[in-house]
């Protein structure tokens, strides 16, 4: 038997296997738009994956939320020990690890369109509920004791006046407060607010808990407090295979094949070479039939 022509067919079935199944995987990913001719799209244009990825999108992200991310999921990883301990320590180091006051941080809220008229609003009701309560305020009992501690140094005739009085200059504090507390307390109120928000927050956090440990485990106590209530309205919040849909469908092609590639690249190889042995193998068989 002539030797070219039995190398010659498992040459060509191993070419054509080869370039066969290399196509085949090509053609999963490109072109990677529609290819047209006049107003007539061509076949198997654009690639498979591109032509499927809004569907390749929306079962990737329901299939990653459902087996891996569901809320219940998320639940027990808001709640372990692990990540409150990891949240509670982070708030800490921002907070020993900054020298912002207090007002500083309001003033960046009250820039806000969203927070700005919430926060002034929440000035507004501290200061009439404050005013409210010392309008309602018994001062005759202070005043009565504030009598009793100057006794040695006033007048016995002027203590007993005083104490006598007490009740009208209670009253007289009172009626004084509901006609010009507003333009007395509020701005008394503004003042000490800001002078205590001048303070570094740092400075603060460290008077309350000299020991950096136990605001951690505050912290900590705190966050999983909230989270035993909220934690089912938080995460049913996350949209978890939304967010990995949203983030497909805005991948180009050429992206998304080289993401496929970068897992399955060497089996695609396997692939090609499998389809070059193939036409080999049948190359040689047609040989001897």
């Amino acid at each position: 038997m002539d030797p070219i022509s039995v190398i010659t067919p498992p040459l060509i079935g191993g070419i054509i296997g080869y370039l066969t199944n290399d196509l085949a995987i090509k053609m999963l990913f490109r072109p990677y738009k529609a290819m047209y001719l006049g107003r007539f799209r061509l076949p198997f244009t654009p690639g498979i994956v591109p032509r499927r990825l809004e569907d390749l999108a929306v079962l990737l992200g329901r299939e990653v939320e459902a087996r891996f991310f569901n809320a219940d999921d998320l639940e027990i990883l808001f709640q372990s020990q692990e990540f409150s301990a990891t949240v509670a320590e982070s708030i800490t180091d921002m907070i020993f690890s900054r020298r912002y006051s207090l007002c500083y941080v309001m003033e960046g809220l009250e820039r806000s369109e969203e927070m700005g008229p919430a926060l002034d609003c929440a000035k507004r009701a501290l200061c009439e509920k404050t005013l409210e309560a010392l309008k309602e305020f018994d001062y005759a009992p202070l005043i009565e004791r504030a009598v009793g501690e100057l006794s040695g140094r006033l007048p016995r005739a002027g203590a007993a006046s005083l104490l006598n009085l007490a009740p009208s200059l209670s009253e007289g504090i009172r009626e004084y407060l509901e006609e010009h507390g507003e333009e007395t307390v509020c701005p008394l109120l503004e003042r000490a607010l800001v002078d205590f928000g001048d303070r570094p927050i740092k400075d603060m956090a460290q008077e309350a808990f000299p020991q950096r440990e136990k605001l951690c485990l505050a912290v900590q106590k705190l966050y999983l407090n909230f989270m035993s209530v909220y934690v089912r309205k938080v995460v049913e919040s996350i949209d978890v295979g939304g967010m990995i849909t949203e983030k497909l469908r805005l991948m180009e092609p050429q992206a998304v094949e080289a993401l496929i590639l970068s897992v399955v690249n060497r089996e695609f190889r396997y692939v090609v070479w499998l389809g070059g042995l193939l036409g080999a193998v049948i190359g040689a068989v047609n040989i001897f039939i």
